[in-house]
């Protein structure tokens, strides 16, 4: 998917859910403290990959990505 400006998307995740994208963010902050991470970025690189993945995997399913 093209890296455009971002839109917001209102989500409700389970409380699991949200601790484990506030753990890893905090991961990575201690990793790179010079790149502040949050949780709702790693929640948009999970979706954005997610989609992407199951877009290659429908076009490689159907013909030309068409039902």
């Amino acid at each position: 998917m093209p890296k455009e400006r971002g839109l917001p998307l209102v989500l409700s995740i389970p409380k699991e859910c949200r601790d484990k994208l506030r753990e890893i963010a905090a991961r990575q902050n201690l990793e790179n403290p010079n790149q502040v991470t949050s949780a709702s970025s790693i929640a948009r690189e999970i979706i954005c990959k997610f989609l992407d993945e199951a877009e290659a995997v429908n076009q490689a399913t159907t013909k030309g990505g068409r039902l």
